[in-house]
This record gives structure tokens, C-alpha cells and sequence, in this order.
């Protein structure tokens, strides 16, 4: 797992002290005015909740990063049910003396639904001497028996803090998807790195593509919205204009252009991160390789080899819980761009003639690899017998359960 540590800015200093609280502390009450101008009082522990607290400033625009993420949790952890807890809660204090800056910025941010107050004295105000803030931001969690349990704390620690305290452990899933050259299956980008985001770009898992480009995130909490960012200084994808991704089911999305940024993200929504839930089936496959033949350079596949197909169908007819990838591959004798075509073309009919025998056509996904997988020395101009070649042409059939 790897966190991204929120930004801060030091740009004051409480004048004649160096105290400062840490971890294991009892919270110190706050007393300050309100955002409906009356003065509010809490003392800690309280109501048996865990309290976020962050002390920012609007005239200090780091201050405020932290705000759309303080808004998040809130709204994700606040109604949910704990086990030894009653909830969660969050208290803003703006440290500052401009009351209409204030206000301003809690209705941009859309922080009305919470708590939120203002020290205008600064840090000298008497309502949060007693916490000893000498720079902002500043955040503290608080626990159910009002004790600090973190300070500055990312805003993924948090939310484990909050995970670990609930009645039910979050929905987990592992995210499954294909990193593509172009719109076709075959061209996926293999050894690659990968990264999955959250909607505030920290790193929630790196992972790295397969030799097909197969990549997959394991055990991955359920949020609202994701990034998927391909490592964009390798340079297989460095100088191209789109890149293109698969779903779990092999579904081709559109392309994903560079952003502003110089980065390929393809955002998903919380609806659209159901298409990446890889299915179990997809972890242990039943594998092995067979000799289909097609009438020279073609996608007709021989009558002999119907006999092979017709095994196949009863496979899947019998165990219907199995889905199936079929993989062509080709010699060389071709050049690389028909041989891809061609071999989709085969891994098309195979596909084909399983589903006129009844088969869904999507418990099946056909793939052309070409002559991207030679098997022995007979690669591009390479002289080779018949029988050299007649090795790489070959059909993986590949059954999930």
C-alpha cells in the first residue's frame, strides 16, 4: 500500500512556546464561535464518537487542501454503524480573524452540514490555546474516550482507523482489466506498470501487466470513484497519442488520450467499477493446447478438426458454470499484421461454430495472437521446416471456473 502524505505549509510560529501535543493525550476542550455566530463549547470524550479535527486558515491556500477530503470521509463514515462506537464526526476550526473569508470558503467547500468554527484572536485566541497549534494545517483524531490517537494523519490512515472500528469490514473486490496498444485483444502491453487512484490521486495499489497485459488489483476496498494510470515514462506507451483498456469481461473501452497532465487516466465511476470486478473463475485456469487446423491461410477451419471443437462443446454444455478464452496463434511465414488478423479471424470461427452448437456467445472470448509467441527458433525469415512451423500454429482453449 502506499500513501500520499498531505501537504504542509509552515508559515507561522506560536510566539514563546514549544509545547505541543502528541499521540496518547487527553483533546483539550474547544470554546469559539460558530458558523451561526454563537459561541459552542465541547469537551472530549463526547458522544462516544471518534472527532477529525482540523485547524486550517483561509488566507493560506494549502491550508485548505485538505478540506475536499475532510468533506469526503465525512460523508462515506459519518452514518455508518460501529461496533463500540457511536460515529464519526468532524469539527473545522479556521484560525483567522476575516469572518466573511471564512464563511465564504465554508460554502465553497460545502462544509455547512458540519461543524464548523473560528479562532479570530489566531493562535493566541483563548478557545485553542490549550491546543498548542503553531502552524496549519493541523489535524487531530480523536477517539471515543478523548484521547488523540493521530495527528496529521493521511486521509488513508484515517479511513483504516474508521475500517477497523466498524460492525462490518468494507466490501473488498479484486479489479481485473487489460492494458491495450490498440482495440484489439492481442496487442496487449505486457510488463507495464499500472497504478489505481483514488479521486484525490493517492496511490491505493501499484501492480504490473502480464505477458498479455492482464493486470489486476487485489483486494480492493469499494469507493465511490478510481483512477487507472498506466506508468506513462515506460516507454512502450511514452510516445503514444491513446492507449485503450479491457474490462474484465474483455470489453474494449474508448480510448484514453493524455491529459494536460501528460498522463493516460481513465476515470471510473462507482457504477462503471462493477465492469473491473474480476470474477473468481478468472484465478485458476484448466489449460491446454490443441492442433485445429485451418485450410492454408484461412479461417476455415478443417472438417477433421470438428471432432476436437464437438469435445469442446460438450465441455462447456455439461459445466455451465465454465467460461472459455480460445487463443490462435500462427507461424511466421506471413507478415506480422496478417498473421494478427489472421489468427482473430481463426479464434473468431472456432468462437463461431461453439455457439452454433449452442454455446452463449458470452461465456466465450476469442483471441488472435499472430505470431507473437513462437514457440521455437522460426521467427521472421528465419528458414524452417514445415514441421518447425507447423508447431507455432496451435489453439490454446483456456476454461474458468
Amino acid at each position: 500500500m502506499f500513501f500520499l502524505l498531505l501537504p504542509y505549509l509552515f508559515f507561522a510560529q506560536m510566539p514563546g512556546s514549544t509545547m505541543q501535543l502528541k499521540v496518547g493525550d487527553k483533546a483539550p476542550s474547544l470554546v469559539l464561535l460558530g458558523f451561526d455566530n454563537s459561541i459552542q463549547g465541547f469537551n472530549f470524550p463526547l458522544n462516544n464518537k471518534v472527532y477529525l479535527i482540523h485547524f486550517w486558515s483561509s488566507g493560506y491556500s494549502l491550508s485548505k487542501k485538505f478540506l475536499p477530503r475532510l468533506l469526503n470521509l465525512y460523508q462515506r463514515y459519518n452514518s455508518l454503524p460501529y461496533r463500540n462506537i457511536d460515529g464519526f464526526d468532524v469539527i473545522t476550526v479556521a484560525v483567522q480573524s476575516d469572518k466573511i473569508a471564512w464563511k465564504q470558503d465554508i460554502e465553497h467547500y460545502n462544509l455547512t452540514g458540519i461543524t464548523n468554527l473560528i479562532a479570530q484572536r489566531g493562535f493566541n485566541d483563548a478557545g485553542i490555546k490549550n491546543w498548542y497549534i503553531n502552524l496549519l494545517p493541523t489535524t487531530f483524531l480523536v477517539n471515543e474516550q478523548g484521547i488523540i490517537v493521530m495527528i496529521n494523519p493521511t486521509m488513508l490512515q484515517i479511513e483504516q482507523y474508521l475500517d477497523e472500528a466498524r460492525n462490518f469490514p468494507p466490501n473488498r473486490k479484486d479489479l481485473r482489466g487489460r492494458l491495450l496498444m490498440s482495440p484489439n485483444l492481442s496487442n496487449g502491453i505486457p510488463s507495464h506498470n499500472i497504478f489505481l487512484l483514488n479521486t484525490f490521486e493517492d496511490t491505493l495499489q501499484k501492480t504490473k501487466t502480464n505477458d498479455r497485459g492482464i493486470f489486476t488489483f487485489s483486494e480492493i476496498k469499494l469507493l465511490n470513484d478510481y483512477i487507472f494510470r498506466p506508468d506513462t515514462n515506460q516507454n512502450q506507451i511514452k510516445y503514444l497519442k491513446e492507449i485503450y483498456i479491457a474490462d474484465a469481461n474483455d470489453v474494449i473501452l474508448p480510448p484514453v488520450s493524455k491529459n494536460a497532465s501528460n498522463l493516460f487516466d481513465l476515470q471510473i465511476s462507482g457504477k462503471d467499477i462493477q465492469k473491473f470486478y474480476a470474477s473468481e473463475r478468472k484465478a485458476n485456469a484448466i489449460q491446454f493446447v490443441s492442433k485445429i487446423k485451418f485450410k492454408e491461410n484461412s479461417a476455415t477451419i478443417e472438417p477433421a478438426s470438428l471432432k476436437e471443437l464437438d469435445k469442446i462443446k460438450d465441455i462447456m454444455t455439461k459445466q455451465s458454470e465454465l467460461v472459455l478464452e480460445v487463443i490462435c496463434h500462427t507461424d511466421s511465414k506471413l507478415d506480422d499484421d496478417k498473421s494478427l488478423k489472421l489468427s482473430q479471424e481463426q479464434a473468431n470461427a472456432i468462437k463461431n461454430y461453439l455457439v452454433s452448437k449452442g454455446i452463449p456467445a458470452g461465456r466465450i472470448t476469442s483471441i488472435g495472437m499472430g505470431e507473437k509467441e513462437i514457440l521455437n527458433k522460426c521467427k521472421n525469415k528465419i528458414p524452417c521446416t514445415e514441421s518447425e512451423h507447423e508447431e507455432n500454429r496451435r489453439t490454446e482453449f483456456k476454461f474458468y471456473k
